[in-house]
Formats: structure tokens, C-alpha cells, sequence
């Protein structure tokens, strides 16, 4: 496919969804059948179930795509894999061979010398009278990517490293719980249609599960009174939370992307982010008073502690305006999503095909003209499919580029979409239907940008420049998604929050 439409795109992003989600709906109810016969804290199919979803739908994805003549053209991207998530479009095309697969994902979690000499230096205090309020085993003192530690900013909080060696992670009964996990993703298969053999994925899954999990029952142990971890849908996280669970020991996950309760989606569901939690740490406090618009929101026994943003603190202007000067000579900085490449494609409401993608981009940046530059993801791991000679390429962090911007350019809400709306700088969003945006949130985020909806066309240039003249507006999108009131920071939220949890 060479040529753009709008209607195809946002067709084939519906049905992708629609697909997916059938799926990730089955998956639930197959879960739910495994815990009849063996516990959520030690159900191997719960702690897998992203991966297992990951591997489905990714492979759904790639078939299709095969199908439809829409697979990444770059060699690279169109390979084989050797490892996680073991299906590439190679595989399809020229059958997998599950002997050359590497399988496993790793559950070990070392830490250098240096974060451990550390550790001991902070934890010397408590030896010499301070009495720490609570104790916290954590991966990382690290809240956020900047100076947010939990070491510098509640020192009456006491930490201490997990450190497991490989090969730790067990579970009892894993010869049977692995049959019936293989039978379960069979029927959800089945019932889906999907058109990957049932034998190559059961095979697949069982190989990577049996690399990192072996039959007993759980030694680890953790020094602490709470255990502290990031994304509750990273398998090691979910490996540690139900060796936590089994001690007794509350489990907090910190969320990230400065703004939660925009997107309403299952990977932030009682399955995903939530499944193992006693509480998560998000930003604002929409996602509370709006409960009850939520499909996927927050479960009746989690406890939600709200943040400020740190960015979006730092950021943040009550109010934001339209463009003061000639409209025609406008600064655009376009910030795209990441491509998925040869492994990071799942569903649902996560991202579309990559070539069809690209031709969006292409179709966008024709509207724009040379007025337009690509601020391209910081991970990007697949810039060798670009081929935009005629569109400047710009690198540099929010921070250096912020004072060059006239207008930002969304089509995806992720941590630099929120990051923007905090600004004093006009917006333009347009909704390609990936994410699943919660109803109460899309009213905001049509109120803080210039919002267009790609299955009603594009706009012109023309359109696009009349819309950005407009005078100050109030910013209610961050007051709800992004802040809590007051400057507190993230650690500080944090450690009032799971004081209540001891």
C-alpha cells in the first residue's frame, strides 16, 4: 500500500482493537477459571497473563499484516527472532523453528556495587538513633527519572535493594498449572480465530515460562514492611509481588507518564497494572471522582495515592493561548509515538501498523509542509524506517526545544503529550483511535488542544492555521490528570501515602 486514506486507517485500527480486545476478554475468563483451581499468589498464568497477551496478539498482528501486504519493508524489522517474543514476521512467512529460540526473559536483578555501597552509606543513619517510620524493600530509590529518590527526599524511610539471582522464581504444581494454562490459550485461540498454530504458541509459551520458573514453592525474602516497584505489567515485577503477597506484604507500583486516568484500557486493568497492587501511585485525582466512568478503572481494594507530575509541575501555567503572530509563520514540533518494530507490537489500544503509520505521517507532514519538524522518541529503536528526506529531524530533550516551539503536535497521549498540555503553548491533537480515552478525559483534552478526528478527514492548513488564533483559556486537562494541588513532590505523596498501608 502506497496510498494514504483515512478511512482504511482508522478501520483497521478499530477492528485491530476489536480483535485484540476479544482476546485480552477471553484471557480474563481464562484466568479466571486457572484461580478455581490454584490461588492468585501462586497462579502462573496470572503472572504470565501479559506476556501470554503480548504473544497472541503480536502474532495476530503479524499475520494480518502479511496478509494484507503491510509488514515493515526494512530487512531488520522483517526478520526472524532469535528470542522474547519469538514470533517475527520470518516466522510466519518461513516457518519457526522453536529450537533456535532463546527463551526466557531473565529474573534475576542485580545491583551494581556502587548503588549498593550507597544503599549501606544512606542505611548508616538508622544504625547511629534515627527510627525509620517504615521499611521499604525496592528495586530502585528511584521514582522518576530526575532527582525524585526516595534517599534524598524521605529520609525517614528506610530502604533496602532486592538482589535475586537467577532462577528463583517458582511456583507449586507448575507441570500441571503449565497443561492447563496450554489447553485455556488453545480454546481462547480457537474461539478467536487466530490464525497462528495453537501447537507453535502453547510450545512457545511453555519453553518461556519453564526458562525462568521452576517447581517449588517461594524462598525469597524480603527486608522490609512494604515492597515498592515500578510497572505492575513487567514480569519480574509481577514475579516479586506475588512473593511479596505470600509474606504479607503489601505491594505499591509506580506508575509513570506524568498524567494517569486519560486512557481507559486493559493494561491498566485489575489484570495489568493493578493485579498484584495494594495501592499505586499515579498523578491527580480525576481518576477517583469519575470512578464510574471507567471500564477499566481503579479496583475497590487499591489504593490510589495521588501525585503531582514532576514535569508537569515544573511546567505547569493555569492558562494557555493561541498563536500572537502571523499564524503562517508557525514553529510546528510533531511528536510521534515509537515505532513497534520486530518485538514491541501488542494490543489492544496500544499502537497500529507501522507502515500504515508512516504513511500517516507522510500524509501529515504534506499539510504542514516545511513549517513542520520531527522530534522523534527518545526510544525510538527503529529510526531506519523513516523516509522523510524533506521534514528536518530534530533531537534534543522537552526542555532545550521548548523555547523553539510555536505549536505542539500530537497524535498519541503519552508522557510528552502530558508534558505539553502543561505548557502555556497551543496544542494540536489528532485522534487516530489507537488509545481507548476515557470519555471524561477526551471532553478535557478537547478543551486544552485543537482536536481533530481523523475519520472525519484531514484538515487543511488553512484550517489548521484559523483554529490557532484564540485568546487565553483555563488548563483544566493537568489540573485533573497531572496535579494534586500544592507543590509536594512525588516521594513526599508517596511516603504519606503507604504509611497507611503498614
Amino acid at each position: 500500500m502506497s496510498k494514504f486514506s483515512t478511512e482504511f486507517f482508522s478501520t483497521h485500527i478499530a477492528n485491530d482493537n476489536k480483535n485484540t480486545l476479544g482476546i485480552y476478554n477471553d484471557l480474563v475468563l481464562a484466568y479466571k477459571t486457572s484461580v478455581l483451581s490454584y490461588p492468585a499468589e501462586k497462579n502462573i498464568l496470572g503472572v504470565y497473563f501479559i506476556d501470554i497477551l503480548k504473544l497472541l496478539t503480536q502474532s495476530f498482528f503479524k499475520k494480518k499484516e502479511l496478509e494484507l501486504g503491510i509488514e515493515p519493508s526494512h530487512k531488520y524489522v522483517n526478520r526472524s527472532l532469535e528470542a522474547w517474543p519469538y514470533i517475527g514476521y520470518d516466522d510466519i512467512r518461513d516457518g519457526c523453528d522453536i529450537k533456535l529460540k532463546r527463551f526466557g526473559r531473565g529474573s534475576s536483578i542485580t545491583q551494581s556495587n556502587l548503588k549498593s555501597l550507597l544503599q549501606f552509606a544512606v542505611n548508616t543513619q538508622y544504625f547511629f538513633g534515627r527510627n525509620p517510620s517504615i521499611k521499604l524493600s525496592v528495586v530502585t530509590p528511584r521514582i522518576d527519572n530526575g532527582s525524585n529518590l526516595l534517599w534524598r527526599q524521605t529520609p525517614d524511610i528506610m530502604t533496602n535493594l532486592v538482589n535475586v539471582k537467577s532462577g528463583w522464581f517458582s511456583v507449586p504444581q507448575l507441570g500441571d498449572q503449565l497443561e492447563l494454562l496450554k489447553n485455556l490459550v488453545v480454546e481462547i485461540m480457537e474461539k478467536n480465530h487466530h490464525p497462528i498454530s495453537p501447537k507453535l504458541i502453547t510450545s512457545l509459551l511453555e519453553n518461556h515460562i519453564k526458562a525462568d520458573c521452576s517447581e517449588g514453592e517461594l524462598n525469597v525474602q524480603f527486608k522490609g514492611d512494604i515492597l515498592l516497584l515500578s510497572s505492575g505489567v513487567e514480569i519480574q515485577n509481577r514475579m516479586l509481588a506475588i512473593a511479596a503477597i505470600q509474606q504479607g506484604l503489601p505491594v505499591v507500583n509506580i506508575m509513570h507518564g506524568e498524567a494517569y486516568g486519560v486512557c481507559d484500557e486493559p493494561i491498566f486493568s485489575e489484570f495489568g497494572e493493578q493485579m498484584y497492587s495494594s495501592a499505586i501511585l499515579g498523578y491527580g485525582d480525576r481518576v477517583l471522582s469519575a470512578q464510574d466512568t471507567y471500564k477499566f478503572g481503579m479496583k475497590d481494594h487499591v489504593k490510589y495515592i495521588k501525585s503531582n507530575g514532576v514535569n508537569a509541575l515544573r511546567h505547569y501555567k493555569p492558562e494557555f493561548s493561541g498563536i500572537g503572530h502571523n499564524p503562517t509563520k508557525v514553529n510546528y514540533f510533531y511528536y510521534p509515538t515509537t515505532m513497534s518494530g520486530a518485538t514491541h507490537r501488542y494490543g489492544p489500544y496500544r499502537d497500529t501498523a507501522d507502515s500504515l503509520y508512516l504513511l500517516w505521517q507522510k500524509s501529515l507532514f504534506s499539510v504542514f509542509g516545511d513549517l513542520i519538524k520531527i522530534k522523534t522518541h527518545p526510544k525510538e529503536k527503529y529510526k531506519m524506517s523513516f523516509s522523510f528526506s524533506e521534514t528536518k529531524i530534530v533531537s534534543g530533550s522537552f526542555d532545550d526545544l521548548l523555547d523553539e516551539i510555536d505549536v505542539f503536535v500530537f497524535d498519541y497521549i503519552g508522557t510528552a503529550f502530558n508534558e505539553a498540555c502543561a505548557t502555556s503553548k497551543p496544542i494540536i491533537y489528532f485522534d487516530l483511535g489507537i488509545r481507548n480515552i476515557n470519555s471524561e478525559a477526551l471532553i478535557s483534552i478537547k478543551e486544552r488542544t485543537i482536536y481533530f478526528d481523523i475519520k472525519d478527514g484531514m484538515p487543511t492548513l488553512k484550517e489548521i492555521q484559523e483554529h490557532l488564533i484564540f485568546g487565553k483559556k483555563e488548563n483544566m486537562y493537568t489540573d485533573k490528570y497531572s496535579l494534586c494541588g500544592g507543590n509536594k513532590s512525588r516521594a513526599k505523596s508517596l511516603s504519606e501515602g503507604i504509611k497507611e498501608l503498614k
